[in-house]
């Protein structure tokens, strides 16, 4: 039977018997109507899952007992993957953050581009980025990662794109998702790439409304090759899962490895 996995990064300094903390413990009883006697996984900050024993529930209070090590199935990504993005709507921000880790995502940027409806400063940005870290989170137990993605605000296009030369000893590949316009498909840019390793790769989608001018310039500028994801106008949400899957595919784990060593 599969068991419930929940992210507690600081288990991994637990032993023995001890309390969850109160937002888990209360999601455990009020929500998913936890008993004594179940068993849960709880993954760490440092990738390891524990089997944990449910022993008590009281009043928002939950204790578990350690069991011991879970040795999950390795499914991270051999591809390291920055998605850079242009704040856009909370609900499509909070969807894209979920389906951005699902499908591998190793760094989730985001900026207000020109065209941004929402700004990205202060507490509220603050606030932005930890429900988006416990979105990745939730999501990292869900579909068999050991690590969310690291989520980094930047003021805008220009300090985002600034930060990529000393990501990693820079990109193998930059790309960003350009509509209306006349670019070539992942396919295509894929096979002009097969002839070197492609590991690190930056990506950048434009909010809704998509890039401006001076902002497509500064990107092309800047290294990055425009590719397109079809005739049809995407929404935010289905433009990033467009990208990421076509970046899996042809550079990552969703396909044959065409462009990988």
């Amino acid at each position: 039977m599969t068991r419930r996995c929940f992210f507690v990064p600081e288990v991994g300094e637990k032993a023995g018997s001890f309390d969850l903390p109160p937002r888990l413990s209360r999601q455990l009883e009020t929500v998913l109507r936890a008993k004594a006697g179940e068993s849960i996984e709880l993954l760490d900050a440092n990738g390891c899952t524990r089997e944990c024993l449910i022993t008590a529930v009281h009043r928002g209070s939950v204790t578990v007992s350690v069991v011991g090590k879970v040795n999950r199935p390795a499914c991270e990504s051999p591809l390291s993957l920055t998605l850079g993005m242009g704040i856009g709507r909370p609900d499509t921000m909070d969807l894209i953050v979920r389906q951005a880790t699902e499908m591998g995502v190793s760094r989730l940027a985001v900026f207000r581009s020109l065209r941004s409806q929402y700004g990205l400063a202060g507490k509220p940005a603050e606030k932005k980025k930890e429900r988006w870290s416990r979105i990745a989170s939730e999501a990292v137990c869900q579909c068999g990662r050991t690590s969310p993605p690291e989520i980094i605000l930047f003021e805008d296009l220009a300090n985002f794109v600034t930060s990529l030369e000393d990501y990693q000893v820079g990109c193998d590949l930059k790309i960003f998702a350009l509509e209306r316009e006349p670019c070539a498909r992942p396919k295509s840019l894929a096979g002009k790439t097969a002839h070197r390793p492609i590991h690190r790769i930056a990506a950048a989608l434009g909010p809704e409304g998509g890039w401006d001018n001076s902002e497509s310039s500064a990107l092309i500028e800047a290294g990055f090759e425009s590719v397109s994801l079809g005739p049809r106008t995407l929404r935010m949400e289905t433009a990033a899962v467009a990208l990421i899957s076509s970046i899996q595919l042809f550079w990552g784990d969703m396909g044959d490895g065409l462009s990988r060593t």
